[in-house]
């Protein structure tokens, strides 16, 4: 199961939260989609195009209210996101209302990744980049797995898949150091996509990371405790 299933996906309520959080039952299907247009939005129309060799996303959150959507962003570089007096976030802002329905409140908040070296979706961007400027894929992957390791990862394996350097036929090559339990659901596994498009087509990064264990028990006591500051505050 662990080969198949999306190591976040079967995670979920064990160690890990969900990414959007609502509760709006009657518009179920409308907020989903909504959810999917930021998402699209921010990851591939602006930072791909405008901010694309500058920073590297991690997660997008969005919590919903009854009149006010927040929107999460957690980018390697906030600085460069935010602009100069936060010209380019209003931009943003302006262009994600577009999507939003009429009346609807809108919050960005911008937060910076505290260790990029442990994030599965930067170090599988930073990789794809990489092979984009025509760099070599063994190098940025074994580059990428000795800062993982040195900071305090437990396991890392990076995947990659594709016309790898041009050849004709496309195969994969996997680079592994450490343990990665893929069964283990109380294991905290990091997992990160990316393809990164160059002049003999599509060459896909598979990043996975293991940190650390963290039981429910856990998981849901730190639930808690951060649904009380909220509360509080």
């Amino acid at each position: 199961m662990g080969q198949k299933g999306n190591p976040k996906g079967i995670r979920l309520a064990v160690n890990r939260a969900w990414h959007s959080n609502w509760f709006d039952t009657k518009n179920y299907s409308n907020n989903v989609v909504e959810d999917l247009k930021i998402r699209n939005f921010i990851k591939n129309f602006i930072f791909y195009k405008k901010f694309y060799s500058k920073l590297e996303i991690s997660n997008v959150e969005i919590v919903r209210h009854s009149s006010r959507l927040d929107v999460t962003i957690y980018a390697s570089r906030p600085g460069i996101l935010i602009g100069r007096k936060g010209a380019d976030i209003e931009k943003l802002k302006k262009s994600i209302k577009k999507i939003l329905n009429k009346g609807t409140i809108l919050n960005i908040n911008i937060s910076e990744v505290k260790n990029i070296d442990l994030d599965a979706n930067i170090i599988a961007q930073s990789i794809g980049k990489m092979i984009q400027n025509r760099g070599s894929y063994k190098r940025a992957a074994k580059f990428a797995i000795q800062k993982s390791m040195s900071v305090g990862a437990k396991g890392i394996k990076i995947k990659v898949s594709g016309r790898l350097n041009g050849a004709e036929m496309a195969r994969k090559e996997t680079f592994k150091e450490g343990s990665i339990p893929l069964h283990t659901l109380d294991a905290i596994v990091d997992y990160g996509q990316y393809p990164a498009l160059t002049t003999y087509g599509l060459i896909g990064v598979s990043v996975w990371v293991y940190t650390d264990k963290k039981s429910k028990k856990q998981f849901n006591q730190e639930n808690y405790d951060r649904n009380l500051i909220k509360q509080e505050s």
